[in-house]
């Protein structure tokens, strides 16, 4: 595995946080805050969701089932995992509704 380093820092110029990302190679990214959390949390869902499928391929191999029906129950999962990231938000992280003006 080549090596991959997340630093944090503060930037001089406009006082705010950011993360940087780099490898053997240099600075690959410099992130917000938001955009290193969002990063890190499509990495934790991506992780979750490609451990679900493994288990499906193994499990199914050990039992000795058909191969295709496999992979048919691992679309199914994703298109139900699909169907979940399409419902709409309810409300923010503060509780409030997206439209709601009093959070502005």
């Amino acid at each position: 595995m080549a090596d991959f380093w997340v630093n944090g820092i503060v930037s001089q110029r406009d006082k705010q946080p950011y993360i940087q990302l780099s490898n053997e190679k240099g600075m690959i990214a410099q992130l917000t805050m938001s955009q290193a959390r969002q990063i890190a949390m499509d990495i934790l869902v991506m992780a979750s969701r490609t451990e679900a499928d493994a288990m499906i391929l193994k499990f199914f191999s050990k039992m000795e089932f058909n191969p295709g029906a496999a992979g048919m129950l691992m679309q199914e999962f994703r298109d139900f995992r699909a169907q979940l990231d399409d419902e709409k938000i309810e409300h923010d992280h503060r509780g409030f509704p997206p439209e709601d003006p009093a959070q502005i």
